[in-house]
């Protein structure tokens, strides 16, 4: 498989178009689109050749693959540095060339060939942080990157984790605190461990959380605070949730 990439030229013209080619987004390749840059729509990265890769499309509901996707995307691609990973030219590279049928796939293309859905699936549709996690390819790179935790037995337990919900992956990786992996792993494995006690973990929780994450960060520099202190405070914070929701059922069946 070649690594190659959209130049910002390209990128421009593409987005210009949108309202006249979305439906065009439908079709089995991305053929039609080299064809109006006559064959110049892919540029070379200086990587080349890498080994090919496939992306689990087997899935009823799209999501479901994620976890799985999300490991074979950073298992392939871990070479690259935070900048790169960062760079909206490699990603609309993948995703209109090699992984065209994966984009379709998981976000319904064929039949929301929107402009808009295109934008933020092909191409970065949001601000920096955002579109990350909301490209198709950069999203599962980017999971990858932020959940990976080699020291673990199985180093990708946090990133079965936090794609068991999409909601988590909104309220754990699209915030500031997420620039930083030992912040978020931190976090996460304090999840774990709250769910292995037997506590109620739900979107709700994890929202929770998320928000008394960002808390800490507004009286503590996060990147300076030890892991086991994030980690700690997250667990304690669990607890306080859990046992104010066991008090309001008590209160509740009282009444």
């Amino acid at each position: 498989m070649k690594l190659q990439f959209v130049s910002y030229d390209g990128l421009d013209a593409i987005k210009a178009n949108l309202n006249s080619w979305a439906e065009n987004f439908k079709f089995d390749s991305s053929a039609w689109l080299e064809r109006e840059f006559d064959n110049a729509l892919f540029l070379n990265t200086k990587y080349g050749e890498i080994p090919d890769f496939a992306l689990d499309m087997t899935a009823d509901k799209p999501f479901f693959t994620e976890a799985s996707n999300a490991q074979k995307v950073y298992e392939n691609l871990k070479f690259l540095s935070d900048s790169q990973a960062s760079d909206e030219r490699l990603w609309a590279g993948l995703c209109l060339g090699p992984f065209w049928k994966y984009v379709q796939y998981r976000w319904d293309i064929c039949k929301k060939a929107t402009p808009a859905n295109i934008l933020q699936h092909y191409f970065f549709g949001y601000g920096p942080r955002r579109s990350l996690t909301r490209n198709a390819l950069s999203r599962l790179w980017w999971i990858g990157r932020l959940t990976y935790d080699e020291t673990r037995t199985d180093p990708y337990e946090l990133t079965k984790l936090v794609c068991e919900n999409s909601d988590y992956i909104m309220h754990i990786l699209e915030r500031n605190t997420s620039n930083n992996p030992m912040i978020i792993r931190s976090f996460l494995g304090a999840v774990l461990d709250a769910r292995n006690e037997g506590l109620n973990i739900n979107t709700d929780t994890v929202g929770e959380l998320s928000k008394y994450l960002n808390l800490l960060g507004g009286i503590y520099i996060l990147d300076c605070l030890p892991a086991e202190r994030i980690h700690d405070k997250i667990l304690e914070k669990a607890r306080e949730i859990a046992k104010a929701d066991t008090a309001n059922v008590v209160v509740g069946a009282s009444a």
